[in-house]
């Protein structure tokens, strides 16, 4: 028999987001599904029928528990069935969800990552890298900010945003006969009419300090030639265009890229003496499908896991112990579960988006996407955000049927 699993331990905020995934699955799924916890560590109650109270070791915090469980789940379930795990921020959001199962091949199934093994790595160890990336964007902001005021151009949000205007610039340009009537009505009003601001899209053009604003009142983009000299003569920074990056008087520059290293690498080749290329596409640990076949590989990686949590070279996570537990068993080429059922929605690619007479789309609607399972690894809540509001809108069509 097909089950679901999901474990949670502990905050509200967990276990709101499980409770509002639960109703997703419930509804699409004619499979049964289990909550794993541990009731007593738990601020709010769990909206479902079918739980499993587990006993975790006193001394871990929610989050440990958590995974003690999660990685352990051969221990505590019956033998004779097919399981597939899900985080609580993935949502089911049609009937095809039940299909899962049919991508199970022993010893167990998962999902790729968004991101290659060298790109988690600063997430996974205690190492400096991605506090030098906040370091950095810290530094741009504040030399940013000696000529606008408060800016913050590397937030997400703010990046999604000037991206997105940058993307309509950038349609109008390439097509400029599909778009001869917006460029002009942008010329006439940027250049010609006298206007103190006017639109575009959602974003509003401030023509006294050639600013580009959002809803919120706050900088997305300004008009750089114009800030050129100010920016170099005052803030001592300036855009090399040829090479593509910012980049100081001092001779420091400024990038912007996410975080990647080798710690988590190194550090499972001196310490286990597994060795893992820089570049692997390494595997999530969102979703997962497991039976009695798995018990060897589930009881390594709870081991290697539970053992990590003390050690303070390493952050409290499964995914590192995860990409051992596949090298040590040799999985490494394994075949993984299809994307359309753990499609990691990031809020920052703006090639990743709903519309509702398209759909879904991974590369602006070059093509369409299917996606069975949203993992909302972030951003979960965020109204604007168009995965976000597709979920919202399907959540109204389930209620009211």
């Amino acid at each position: 028999m097909n089950k679901f699993v999901f474990v949670v331990c502990g905050g509200k905020e967990h276990i709101e987001e499980l409770n509002f995934s639960l109703r997703f699955l419930r509804h699409f799924s004619k499979n049964e599904i289990i909550v794993l916890t541990e009731l007593q560590r738990n601020e709010i109650e769990i909206e479902h029928d079918n739980i499993i109270n587990i006993d975790t070791p006193s001394e871990f915090n929610n989050h440990q528990a958590s995974i003690y469980i999660k990685t352990g789940l051969n221990k505590f379930l019956e033998s004779g069935h097919t399981y597939c795990y899900l985080d609580g921020d993935i949502v089911a959001i049609n009937e095809n969800v039940d299909n899962i199962f049919d991508f199970y091949k022993s010893p167990i199934s998962f999902a790729s990552d968004h991101c290659k093994i060298n790109e988690f790595s600063p997430f996974a160890m205690n190492c400096k890298c991605n506090e030098d990336v906040i370091n950095q964007d810290k530094e741009f902001n504040a030399k940013l900010s000696a000529v606008f005021g408060n800016i913050n151009l590397t937030d997400e949000t703010l990046k999604k945003q000037s991206e997105e205007l940058l993307s309509v610039f950038y349609e109008y340009k390439s097509k400029p006969v599909k778009n001869a009537i917006n460029n002009f009505i942008y010329l006439l009003k940027r250049y010609i009419l006298p206007i103190k601001a006017f639109k575009l899209k959602t974003y509003k053009f401030n023509k006294s300090d050639k600013c580009w604003y959002n809803s919120d009142e706050r900088i997305v983009l300004f008009d750089y030639s114009y800030y050129e000299k100010k920016l170099w003569g005052t803030s001592g920074i300036r855009y090399n265009q040829k090479e593509a990056y910012w980049e100081s008087k001092e001779g420091k520059i400024f990038e912007f890229k996410s975080p990647v290293c080798n710690h988590l690498t190194e550090y499972l080749q001196n310490q286990y003496h597994i060795n893992i290329p820089e570049n692997w596409q390494h595997w999530n640990g969102g979703v997962f499908i497991f039976d009695i076949a798995s018990s060897d590989f589930l009881n390594y990686w709870h081991e290697k896991t539970i053992n990590e949590f003390s050690n303070p070279k390493t952050k409290t996570r499964d995914q590192g112990t995860l990409a051992l537990t596949v090298w040590t068993f040799g999985l490494q080429n394994h075949p993984l579960i299809p994307q359309e059922y753990n499609w990691i929605t990031e809020y920052a690619k703006n090639e990743i988006r709903y519309e509702k007479e398209r759909g879904y789309t991974k590369d602006g609607f070059k093509t369409s996407f299917t996606p069975n399972l949203l993992h909302i690894y972030h951003e979960w809540g965020t109204i604007g955000w168009s995965i976000w509001d597709s979920v919202v809108e399907l959540e109204v069509k389930i209620h009211d049927k």
